[in-house]
C-alpha cells in the first residue's frame, strides 16, 4: 500500500478522475508495468474553502474537506451522540474538572509517526496562542479550561499552567476552570486536533494551503485549488484504514447549487452535500434526497454600534413582529424541509424531558406576526409612512439566500421599512459581519453539539474578540448564562429558557425566520456517509454502487 500511496502522488497530474469510478493506470517501469486501480468518490462542497488548519476551520464549507483529513478525539454522529476517534475510553474526576482520556496506540499520521498526547496538548495550547480574531472556535477552549484565556496571543512555550498535559504519550489530561456537562460534546470541534510543531508552527496557516502534508485522517491533500478542486488520497496509515473503501476522495468546488445538482443528475458526482431545497420536489431524485443537521436561519440586527434606530428596542421588536414566517416556508417550497421559528433554538435540540424548541413554544412564542403592533412600536420610535426607516440587508448569494431576502425586503415594506439589498462573495461577508459592518445580516447556525448553550451562547458578549467589537448582547444575558452553568438537570434547562426568552423576546438581540435541515443528494444505494446535527458529514467509510 506505501508503493501504491508513493505512486499516485506521482501520477496526479496525469490521472482523468470520473465520479465514482475504478481507473486502470500504467505505474511502475518504462515499457509498462504494473497496473493500479483507483477507486474514486467525487463530492460537490458549496464555496470556496480557506485553511485546513485545524486552528482557522471556522465555517461548514471548509469543514467538508477538513473532515476528512483530520482524525479527533470523538466525532459526532448522525443523533448528535459521540463516537469515539482517536480517544479510547475517558474518566472524570468527582468533581468534574479533571478529563483523563486515553488515547489509541495503534494510532498514526500519514506519514507513520504516532499520534500522542503531547500533540494534543501542542495543537490546543497553539490556538490559544493564535488568539480570538484568527481561531472562530477558540471560546471552545478558553470558556472551559483552567487558564486558557489568560495566555491568548502567548508562545505556547509559556502556558505552562494551562490546564491541558500529556500524562504519557498516550494519555491526555485537560482541566476546566468550572465543571461542564457537556464537555465532552465539545471534543469534535477541530481546535482540539492533534499538531505536530514541525508540520504546523505558530501562528502560520499557509503550510496547510500546500499539498501534500502529514495528516491523522482517512485522507491526505495531494491537490488544493480553491476554486477548483481538493484531491485527497488514502492514507494508509489511517487507524481505520480497512474500513476505508475508496482510494481517493475528489472534492469539487461548486458554489452554484444549481450546478451542483446537474452535474449530480449527469453523474459528474456522486454526493451533493449543499443541494437547493427544491430537490425534494423533483420526482426523480425522491430516493437521492438526504435532510440531516438542525439549523435556526435568522436576521442579526446590529443592535449596539450600528444605525441609532437600531439601538432602540421598540424598532427591533418592530422587525420581528412585522415578519409572516409562513411566507419564508412558502417560498422556499421545499415540503417539510422548512418550518416557522418562533425562537433561536431550533426544533432537534434536547431539553431537560423532550424538545427545548417544542417545550418553549408550548408555553409561548417568543416571535411571531402582528404588523398592526409593529407599526405601532415603529410609530412609537419616530416612523411612519411620511418618514420610513432605511435600512440596508446584507448577505452572501446563493438561491436560497436570493429567495429569503426578497421576502424580508417585502416583509418590512408594511411596518414603514425600505430594504436596500446587498451581497458580496462569501469570504467578503462573513469578514464584514464579524465586525459589524452591517445594519441587517443573514446569519445561520447548526449543531456543533447537542445542547441549547452551543445556539444560545451565540448573542454572548463574552464571545466576542475585542478586535471584532460588540455588536449585540449585554451583560444581563450574559449572567443568565454563567447562572446555568452553576445549576443542574431541570434547573440548568429552566435557567436556559429564561435567557432565551430574554434575548429574544425582551432584549430582541436578533430575529429568528425559519429552522431547516439541510438537503444533500446521494447516489441511490450509498452507504458508510457520516451525517451529524452540523449539517456535514464524513465520508471515511463512503461506498457508493458502481
Amino acid at each position: 500500500m506505501k508503493k501504491l500511496f508513493v505512486c499516485l502522488l506521482s501520477l496526479l497530474m496525469v490521472v482523468s478522475l470520473a465520479a465514482c469510478s475504478s481507473n486502470n493506470n500504467g505505474g511502475g517501469s518504462e515499457g509498462g508495468g504494473e497496473e493500479s486501480e483507483i477507486k474514486t468518490f467525487t463530492y460537490s462542497v458549496g464555496g470556496e474553502p480557506t485553511y485546513m488548519d485545524p486552528a482557522k476551520c471556522g465555517d461548514s464549507v471548509t469543514a467538508e474537506i477538513h473532515n476528512e483529513i483530520w482524525y479527533p478525539l470523538f466525532y459526532l454522529v448522525e443523533d448528535g451522540s459521540t463516537a469515539n476517534g482517536d480517544c479510547i475510553a475517558y474518566e472524570v474526576s468527582d468533581d468534574g474538572l479533571v478529563y483523563t482520556f486515553h488515547l489509541d496506540p495503534n494510532a498514526k499520521w500519514s506519514d507513520g509517526v504516532a499520534i500522542t498526547a503531547d500533540q494534543y496538548v501542542y495543537g490546543i495550547k497553539r490556538c490559544i496562542g493564535y488568539g480570538h480574531a484568527e481561531v472562530g472556535y477558540l471560546t471552545m477552549i478558553t470558556n472551559y479550561i483552567l487558564n486558557a484565556e489568560a495566555h491568548l496571543d502567548q508562545a505556547v512555550a509559556d502556558m505552562d499552567d494551562v490546564g491541558v498535559k500529556a500524562i504519557d504519550d498516550f494519555t491526555l489530561e485537560i482541566t476546566l476552570n468550572a465543571p461542564c456537562p457537556f464537555f465532552v460534546s465539545l471534543l469534535p470541534t477541530q481546535v482540539f486536533a492533534a499538531l505536530r510543531p514541525e508540520i504546523a508552527p505558530e501562528k502560520d496557516s499557509e503550510w496547510s494551503s500546500t499539498p501534500g502534508y502529514p495528516t491523522t485522517g482517512a485522507f491526505v491533500p495531494v491537490k488544493i485549488d480553491s476554486a477548483d478542486e481538493y484531491i485527497l488520497d488514502k492514507n494508509p496509515n489511517f487507524a481505520r484504514a480497512d474500513e476505508v473503501y475508496y482510494d481517493r476522495l475528489v472534492a469539487k468546488i461548486m458554489p452554484s447549487m444549481e450546478a451542483s445538482q446537474m452535474a449530480f443528475k449527469t453523474g459528474e458526482i456522486d454526493y451533493d452535500t449543499s443541494a437547493d431545497s427544491s430537490v425534494v420536489n423533483d420526482p426523480s431524485l425522491a430516493d437521492s434526497i438526504v435532510i440531516n443537521g438542525n439549523v435556526n436561519y435568522y436576521m442579526n440586527i446590529n443592535c449596539i454600534d450600528g444605525l441609532e434606530a437600531l439601538q432602540d428596542v421598540r424598532v427591533r421588536r418592530a422587525i420581528q413582529l412585522g415578519i409572516d414566517r409562513s411566507a419564508f416556508v412558502t417560498a422556499l417550497d421545499a415540503g417539510d424541509v422548512y418550518y416557522e421559528l418562533y425562537g433561536f433554538v431550533p426544533v432537534g435540540i434536547p431539553d431537560f424531558n423532550g424538545d427545548f424548541r417544542t417545550n418553549a413554544d408550548a408555553d409561548h412564542k417568543l416571535v411571531y406576526t402582528d404588523k398592526e403592533e409593529a407599526k405601532r412600536l415603529m410609530e412609537e420610535a419616530g416612523f411612519s409612512e411620511t418618514n420610513r426607516l432605511a435600512l440596508e440587508y446584507y448577505y452572501n448569494q446563493n438561491s436560497m439566500h436570493d429567495t429569503v431576502s426578497a421576502v424580508i425586503k417585502e416583509q418590512l415594506k408594511d411596518i414603514y421599512i425600505d430594504v436596500t439589498l446587498k451581497t458580496a462573495e462569501l469570504r467578503t461577508f462573513f469578514d464584514d459581519r464579524s465586525y459589524g459592518r452591517y445594519d441587517l445580516a443573514r446569519n445561520a447556525f447548526s449543531a456543533d453539539y447537542m445542547d441549547p448553550w452551543n445556539y444560545l451562547e451565540l448573542m454572548a458578549i463574552y464571545n466576542d474578540s475585542e478586535e471584532y467589537g460588540t455588536h449585540f448582547g449585554d451583560e444581563t444575558y450574559d449572567a443568565m448564562l454563567f447562572e446555568s452553568m452553576k445549576l443542574e438537570g431541570e434547573a440548568r434547562f429552566a435557567k436556559l429558557h429564561e435567557a432565551e426568552n430574554y434575548a429574544i423576546e425582551t432584549a430582541c438581540f436578533n430575529v429568528p425566520l425559519f429552522g431547516y435541515g439541510t438537503v444533500s443528494l446521494q447516489k441511490p444505494g450509498t452507504t458508510g456517509v457520516i451525517n451529524n446535527p452540523q449539517a456535514n458529514h464524513i465520508f471515511w467509510f463512503v461506498k457508493c454502487p458502481e
